[in-house]
């Protein structure tokens, strides 16, 4: 059987059993730059992370170019794409509006290539 963990960024790594996915969360909030580097810490200790990319938390498009480029810098492979569980706090209201800027926005193009995106 194949299982899967979700986590906070501030949960303890020392903490976690030995799975290969380990999700991590973006709440309402959260600080997208933390979940970035907590998806990195994982990478180092041969996790596979997959962090949450929250569309209605995202003010804008450049704060979504540097939450991919922070996760790809860190070695993530995967993501998954939510709408979120709040209002919008910016230009996004749902998962689909990513995706379609992704195909439509070269410099996001890589979110669709690099990272494997569920949505």
């Amino acid at each position: 059987m194949n299982f899967s963990l979700e986590i906070g960024p501030h949960t303890d790594l020392e903490t976690l059993p030995p799975v290969k996915d380990v999700y991590v969360t973006m709440l309402p909030g959260g600080d997208y730059k933390k979940t970035a580097d907590k998806s990195g810490d994982l990478v180092k200790k041969s996790f596979n992370p997959v962090p949450h990319f929250p569309a209605r938390s995202k003010n804008n498009e450049e704060e979504l170019k540097d939450y991919v480029s922070r996760c790809k810098d860190h070695g993530v492979k995967q993501a998954l794409v939510i709408g979120g569980s709040r209002e919008p706090i910016g230009k996004f209201d749902s998962s689909y509006q990513i995706f379609l800027l992704a195909l439509y926005h070269h410099q996001l193009l890589e979110l669709v290539l690099h990272l494997h995106l569920y949505i």
